[in-house]
């Protein structure tokens, strides 16, 4: 135990397992609620805070933590953290950039079948007594006809697009502003525009940042292949949901499926929920039993921390 004095809060859900570890520390806070006003107060007296993708942490909630040496974050993203707030008043920010790549990789391929294939709208017309007139409808083409985009050749694009080459053998087209280093599988890297062109399939896979906010809009669409595919199980926000829409109700886009939404969970209105041919979860994607153990382990590097040890995941 570092001290009895050691504060410990926990703004979102973790599991028991991550709740009794952090109390070998001292005293452990779960929050109700992790809104901003919650959240400013709770951080007065804390010495790390735990969190997952919905608390707002804020610079105006950092400005109120003296005692806060500590954020770790049990997932990938960290726009919900304002990171350069927290540097410039040395609080150190961790997460677990890994914990979610196979879960993530697994759905993303999961909804390219489910879509390519109509599934779910088959489902539901046989349910509904219209089994001849759904099979009639239901033409397609075979995974390893097509040929597929990822955009962000990070650790889940790559996983993705391992798993397209090698399980389908499908052709990978590649965007990234960072090089990948060697890949284990062929892939021709290509300017956005170029890869639009020729995928059957995009599948989005950046972080959610001022470049990439709004990434998919209309003049992006306009250089999609004709009937093309859209997954994006990366965040809401790098696509524009109105210009989507659009695309789909003229057939620009073959169909969309999506894991993500801006805001979650989306409203009644939200342009998506009106719009043809379409596919959504609810932000499962890193939701796998290996997955969530991976991001509560967050805790460990919020030890290392307040044990004055270096991180192994630093944000």
């Amino acid at each position: 135990m570092l001290s009895e004095s050691t504060h410990v809060v926990f703004a979102e859900a973790y599991d028991a397992n991550a709740i009794e570890r952090m109390r070998t520390l001292g005293r452990v806070t779960v929050l109700d609620t992790c809104d901003e006003e919650t959240l400013t107060a709770a951080v007065r007296d804390c010495d790390a805070l735990l969190v997952r993708s919905t608390a707002p942490v804020t610079r105006a909630v950092l400005a109120q933590a003296d005692r806060l040496k500590v954020i770790g974050r049990g997932g990938v993203g960290l726009e919900n953290i304002d990171v350069e707030a927290a540097r410039e008043r040395g609080i150190v920010v961790v997460h677990t950039p890994a914990a979610a790549t196979g879960a993530v990789a697994d759905l993303t391929l999961g909804l390219m079948i489910s879509l390519l294939r109509q599934i779910a709208s088959g489902d539901t017309s046989v349910r509904a007594g219209h089994f001849a007139e759904a099979r009639r409808r239901s033409l397609s083409h075979e995974m390893g006809a097509l040929t597929l985009g990822i955009v962000g050749m990070g650790r889940i694009g790559r996983s993705v697009a391992r798993r397209c080459r090698h399980g389908f053998g499908m052709s990978i087209l590649y965007n990234d502003i960072v090089a990948p280093g060697l890949l284990d599988f062929v892939a021709t890297p290509l300017e956005k525009s170029e890869l639009y062109k020729r995928a059957d399939i995009v599948s989005l896979h950046v972080p959610l940042t001022e470049t990439t906010r709004s990434l998919i809009d209309e003049q992006a669409l306009g250089a999609f292949k004709p009937g093309a595919l859209l997954i994006n199980t990366a965040r809401g926000g790098v696509v524009d949901a109105v210009a989507v829409a659009r695309a789909l109700a003229t057939n620009r886009l073959g169909g969309v499926a999506f894991d993500v939404f801006e805001p979650e969970p989306p409203p009644e209105d939200h342009p998506l929920l009106r719009a043809p041919n379409t596919l959504f979860t609810p932000h499962v994607g890193a939701r796998t039993h290996t997955g969530l153990r991976r991001m509560n382990a967050v805790v460990e590097d919020v030890i290392r921390v307040l044990q004055g040890t270096k991180p192994l995941f630093p944000g």
